[in-house]
Order: C-alpha cells, then structure tokens, then sequence
C-alpha cells in the first residue's frame, strides 16, 4: 500500500485524510490540529508507533520531506511504501481513493489508472489535447485504462483483443447515457449516437439510402462539379477559396479558370481551417438540400457545433447551440415542405429529400416533416466537419512527406487529365473510376485518418459488473473504443510514428512490394479490429465513405491544378497548425497555406 499525504492545517483534510489512513492499519492515527491555521509539530498525523524508514521491523520504507509555502511555513510530506509492493501512485490518489469509496469498487479489479472522485480532472484534461491525453495514458498504463470521460467513469480500450471482445457485447449496450447533457439534448432524440435497439436499426436502415454506394454514385459527378469550382474557381485565381463557388445550391460563379492571365493572378492561398469548413458545409447542403442557406444562417451549423460540448445547459454556448439549431431546422423543413408542395421531389437537386420522404421508423410509421428536417441537420453536421478535417490534415501531412506527394500527384495526373478537371465530365468522374483506380489517393486519405485521428471512438454505458480484458468492469462505467490506442500500437502498425500510405495498398500493387523491400514491416491494418477511424460497431460514423470520396475527389483536384504548396508564414503565419481538438480535431484558422500552380493551369 502507498499513501501520499501533505500534512496540511483544517479538518476537512484531515476527515478526507483517514480514507487513506485506513488502509494503513495501526501505524497511522489522524489529529486534529489545536486551532485552525496551526501547525502541529507532528504534523496532522502522528504515529500509534514509530515507523522505521527501512529497518527490517518495519513492513514500510517511509521517506520524508519538507516544502514551502507562501506563508514561509513548511508542509511535512510523507510518502510510505509497503516493501516488495510497486503499486502505482495513482491507485491512492485522494480523489481516486474516495472515489473508489463512493463508487464502491474496493474489492474489484479495476484497470490501471485514475478516474478521481467525479473525474473532473480527467474530464478537463482529455478536453485541453485529446490526442496527447490518450498517448500519455497508454505510454502510462497500456492499451486499457479508466479514466473520467464527461464527468462519468470510463474504461478505455484499442487493443486488437479488446476490440474483438467488445463486438461480441457492444450491441446490447445502450449509448444515451453516456453522452453529455448538452449533447444528448442538442442532438435531439432522432440522433443515431443517443439511440439503441430497434429504433437504433431502423434509423441505421434509413442511412443506406442516402449514404450507400448508389447513393455516392448519385453525388460523385456533383462532388467534381463543386471541387472544381473550389479549387480551380476560388483557389487557383486567388480567391481564397470562401465561398466554395456556389450560390443557392446551383454554380452561379463566373467561370475564372480562363481569366485573368497569369501575369495578374493573385498567389493562391488557402486557409484550410475556414475555408475548407465552409467549401464542405455548402457541399453538403446542396447534396442533402438541394440549396444553400444564406450565409449568416449557414454559418449557425457553428453555434451548433459549439453547443453540443457546452460544459452545461446554462453556459452562453448551450443557449446559443439550442438557437442556431432551432433557425437551421425551421429553414429545412419550410424549404422540404415547399418541395412537397410544389410536387418537385423527383427532381434531381432533390434526391436525399425524396429518399428520406418514404423513410419509417421501428414501428413503420413514416417520418415527420420535423424529424426529416432534424435529420438534414444533423447529417450535414455530421459530415462537413469530418471531410473539412480530412482534406486539411491530408494537405499537412503531405507537406511532411513530399515524395509521397509526387506517388500522388503520378497517380492523379495518369487518371485524370486537365481538361478533366477543368470540364468535371460527369463520364469522367465515376465512382467506379474513383474506387478501383485510385488506390494510392484512398490509401493516402486512410493512412492520414490514422496519423491524425479526428476523435474518439463512440461512447457507450456497461449496465451491469462484467468482466473485461481480464478486469472487473462496474455498472454505470461508460467503455469506449479509441482508434487512437489501437493506430499507435507497433503490432497493428509497424512505425506508426512514420506516414506511410503504402501500408493500405494491396499485396499485389508494386507500390507495396517496393515499400516492403525498402525494409518497412506490414502490419494488420486490413483488420476492422485495428482499423476502425469511424469507430466500433453499430454506432461507427455512417458517413466515412463520402467524407472519403469527398477528400479523394479533393486531392485530385489540387495535385492536378498544383505542384506542390506549403505554409504561409505572412503576417501571423505559422509553420504547423494549431487545433480545435472538440469534437472534431480540426485545423484552427489561423494556419494558412501558399500553393505553386502548375504550369497547365497558368493562363
């Protein structure tokens, strides 16, 4: 046993204090100091007997040490040790042992590390640098640990075993519970991550309609379109690239990929943060829509991703969330009833609404005009800021690695020609296309969702003791599975400190051969049990396939249009990123890039 104690002055101390000194037995007996703000010369806790610091007596090594206060008084500090015992020093932290008092856990066996008394501290950590908390905390205790996730007890896992052994439980596990508050409201009840069961299944059966392979090969040829508009239309004439090209959901933008010459082209610069956020979110609405809200209402989808995380219901972002999602439903459900009305459903523009205008529930009820608007904004939430962190993060990481930039630039530029790109033929463009010819572009999107993970796995409740990996997992612990745990560990992925798109290639492509001779270790990264960036089972993200597409279609473009790019360090430039870490890890908006056109797109 170990106890860490500050022999400090108040009695409130000194009761939270003889938590710890009961694990002591007789060595240890509390008292209390005379008077408040007096120090006793023996300290708050006196010994029934002496302690030897290591003679053979004494089953503890006892060391102790003086530290200074403010006051130029000293604090006494006793650690004591059982001999031959190495326990960790967490297991007997102050809030984790009241913790484990209140939460009754004394005679489980836990997994390594601390959740605290309300796992305030772990909360607040994990919000500062998600990615770091999670590397630390596996460096620190392995592939599974308990920590504090939202206020609530927490096992966290990525091993391969884990994970396998979690699918075999997960589905029976409910997921409400274990979102926060503000979330579970402004996700509102028709959200697939606060649902279970049967109405679970059936809204997962309602996504294949709109995210399914017709349906991509529906929003291929569209996703070209308004690429081209972005990258050759915004970018490459230096626009910046804000307002994605498009007005209303239809390409109102003056065709500039023919004007001004190149003499008078502005440097093409992009601000992936922002810019890309909003190219994604207009996309989006136009895919699920049909048309584009105006801008300071579109714009709301940001007070709605800030609400969702608020630290309470009370707190200025919660209200303002609850509002911009209030504006943006009422605008999509006018917008859906007047498409309704106006008897334009099979129209074209209109294809996610008329998927979702036959959509039912568990009980084979159909949806209602306001559960389908409902539906519109949390899909395109859902998306826009998954495919924005992707493209950003794609064009970080190839900065870092050049010659996998000139793999990829070799494979875009064999698959699609300029005047592909400046036509975006929708013949050219297929999925088909996409999916079996560029498979160093997929490879490339894949291995940047594993070297710069967007977030955790999906939460959910454990409703009863079960055991775990081998631990006592208690009641009311929320298990989540963390693609982070399992993309860091060298079993899975040989190097993983290394980016390395080859090891997402078929064993028969050369690229791969020529990556394996070089002396690189394949790992098992075509295994669901190593790989899963969406998460885990049946709350895994349904959207990953098109924010991949989108991102391929994405790099396409820019390696076509551009030979390469890197950080702008104008004005308050920085050379990496900084980033929003919840609860999407993306790339603030101050970071900027400078890109070098390619000489075909100089005119």
């Amino acid at each position: 046993w170990q106890a860490r104690a500050v022999l400090c002055t108040g009695r409130q101390a000194v009761v939270a204090m003889q938590a710890v000194s009961s694990t002591l037995g007789t060595y240890w007996t509390p008292t209390l100091p005379a008077r408040r703000g007096s120090i006793p010369a023996a300290g708050c806790f006196s010994p029934r007997r002496p302690i030897d610091g290591g003679s053979a007596k004494s089953p503890f090594n006892v060391d102790t040490y003086k530290t200074g206060t403010g006051s130029g008084h000293h604090h006494r500090v006793v650690t004591v040790t059982a001999k031959g015992f190495n326990s960790d020093r967490d297991a007997l932290d102050l809030g984790q042992t009241l913790g484990c008092i209140k939460r009754k856990e004394g005679l489980l066996n836990l997994p390594p590390g601390k959740v605290g008394l309300f796992g305030i501290r772990e909360t607040f950590e994990y919000l500062k640098d998600p990615n770091q908390f999670i590397k630390a905390r596996v460096l620190k205790y392995g592939p599974v640990f308990k920590t504090g996730f939202f206020f609530k007890p927490a096992v966290v896992f990525g091993s391969r075993e884990a994970v396998e052994e979690f699918r075999e439980f997960e589905t029976n596990l409910p997921a409400d519970a274990a979102l926060p508050e503000t979330f579970r409201t402004l996700h509102t009840k028709y959200g697939a991550l606060a649902q279970s069961g049967e109405e679970h299944v059936a809204t997962r059966a309602n996504f294949s309609k709109v995210l399914g392979r017709s349906a991509l090969e529906y929003y291929t040829p569209k996703l070209a379109t308004m690429t081209k508009e972005f990258v050759l239309g915004e970018l490459l004439v230096g626009g910046l690239g804000t307002s994605g090209g498009m007005r209303g959901g239809k390409d109102e933008t003056k065709d500039k990929t023919h004007e001004p010459p190149s003499s008078e082209l502005k440097p093409s610069k992009l601000q992936p943060g922002y810019d890309l956020r909003q190219f994604c979110l207009k996309s989006l609405f136009v895919l699920f829509l049909g048309v584009v809200p105006p801008e300071p209402l579109m714009n709301e989808m940001y007070a709605y991703n800030e609400g969702l995380l608020a630290l309470g219901k009370l707190s200025p972002e919660f209200e303002d969330g609850q509002k911009a999602l209030g504006k943006l439903t009422e605008f999509v459900e006018k917008h859906y009833r007047t498409v309704k009305a106006q008897g334009k459903l099979d129209e074209e523009q209109n294809f996610f609404l008329k998927q979702y205008s036959t959509a039912t529930d568990e009980f084979d009820t159909p949806f209602t005009d306001e559960r389908i608007a409902t539906t519109v904004v949390l899909m395109i939430w859902g998306a826009y800021i998954e495919a924005a962190a992707n493209m950003g993060h794609a064009l970080w990481t190839l900065i870092r690695n050049p010659e996998k930039l000139e793999t990829l630039k070799k494979e875009t530029r064999g698959v699609f020609s300029s005047s592909d790109l400046k036509s975006a033929d929708p013949t050219s463009f297929t999925l088909t296309k996409i999916f079996t010819q560029l498979k160093y572009t997929e490879a490339v999107v894949k291995e940047t969702l594993r070297a710069v993970p967007q977030t955790a796995g999906g939460l959910r409740v454990n409703p009863t003791l079960r055991k775990f990996g081998g631990f006592d997992v208690p009641a009311g612990y929320v298990l989540t599975a963390d693609p982070r745990i399992a993309f860091l560990d060298e079993k899975n992925f040989p190097a993983p400190e290394v980016f390395s798109p080859e090891r997402f290639l078929s064993d028969g492509d050369p690229r791969k051969k020529a990556f394996l001779e070089s002396g690189a270790s394949s790992g098992l990264e075509q295994n669901p049990d190593v790989y899963f960036p969406g998460g885990v089972g049946q709350h895994k993200c349904p959207g990953l396939s098109l924010s991949t597409l989108m991102t391929q279609i994405f790099l396409v473009y820019v390696t076509g249009a551009f030979d390469s790019w890197e950080a702008d360090l104008t004005e308050e430039g920085t050379p990496d990123p900084e980033y929003i870490q919840i609860p999407i890890v993306i790339i603030d908006d101050k970071y900027r890039l400078e890109f070098v056109r390619n000489w075909q797109f100089e005119m």
